[in-house]
């Protein structure tokens, strides 16, 4: 059975179990015809989801809790990082002196910004200090170029990433991570499908799953591989950037897929009790398999 499954970004490391998977035959031996598709925009999945155009998609957790969603529920956690918003020197001193602050985000909308601002304000109250000056602006999620161009801080870093990056250009940075603060981590990703779908492919899911889990068994163990697939499926040379980030990333998969429903609850009662969801227990419970 042909499944079409949507990445959040363009194709990177995280997305190495469904290479490996790939390259290593496992889908196909299971029936599985997978297709990786790469979107155009951030929540392209799972608009193609809620339509049935698309059997799986990838986005991080926060996506599926910020409001319901009547036909997309999670088959399980893969990937998980520490992340949260990373400042240039000057941008942190510029932080703690009231001065204005500008953040670099891939996207800008009241629910991450609402986020931020919590990540900030909080950081501040535990050092005694106020900012009310703070402007994100929506770029691309290359945040290390838009820190060396002088914006003072970008949100939704990633460390397998972006704090790979910054150890590399040898930039001196201040991170403030969500779990510095006390918030609920959410830098990881979730395999989603069409509730439609699921209904009715229970099995094939579980194959699915099954089969990622041993690509994740393969490439953790094995970084020269990992390399040597990545690059041949995204047909690039190696570099001393992606080879750091892979050598980081190929730990933090989840093997097997870790439970949705229990990992994201604390995730789930602080977007509500910060009115940035108003989504019920039940529909929280309903969105999960």
């Amino acid at each position: 059975m042909k499944i079409k499954l949507a990445l959040e970004w363009f194709i990177n490391p995280d997305h190495l179990p469904f290479i490996v998977g790939l390259d290593k035959g496992l889908y196909k031996k299971n029936n599985i015809e997978l297709e990786i598709i790469e979107p155009e925009g951030h929540y392209d999945g799972f608009k193609e989801l809620a339509q049935n155009n698309i059997q799986l998609a990838t986005n991080e957790p926060l996506h599926l809790i910020e409001k319901y969603q009547k036909n997309i529920c999670s088959i399980g956690n893969f990937f998980e990082t520490n992340g949260g918003i990373i400042f240039t020197t000057k941008g942190y001193e510029n932080l703690i002196n009231e001065k204005e602050v500008k953040i670099t985000s891939p996207v800008s909308n009241p629910v991450t910004d609402k986020i931020a601002n919590d990540i900030i304000q909080r950081h501040l109250e535990k050092i005694n200090k106020t900012n009310n000056n703070i402007k994100i602006v929506a770029n691309d999620f290359y945040h290390i170029k838009h820190l060396k161009a002088g914006f003072d801080a970008a949100w939704l870093c990633f460390e397998n990433f972006e704090g790979v990056e910054s150890k590399l250009e040898g930039l001196e940075v201040k991170k403030i991570y969500l779990e510095d603060v006390e918030i609920p981590n959410f830098c990881a990703l979730d395999v989603f499908a069409s509730k439609t779908f699921a209904s009715k492919n229970m099995n094939l899911i579980n194959d699915f799953k099954s089969m990622s889990q041993e690509s994740i068994k393969i490439l953790s163990s094995d970084f020269d591989y990992s390399k040597s697939s990545y690059y041949a499926y995204t047909k690039t040379k190696s570099s001393p950037l992606m080879d750091n980030i892979i050598k980081d990333t190929i730990h933090r998969f989840k093997n097997p897929f870790q439970n949705s429903k229990s990992k994201w609850k604390n995730l789930h009662q602080y977007v509500v009790k910060e009115k940035i969801s108003d989504i019920s227990d039940s529909q929280y419970s309903d969105m999960f398999v």
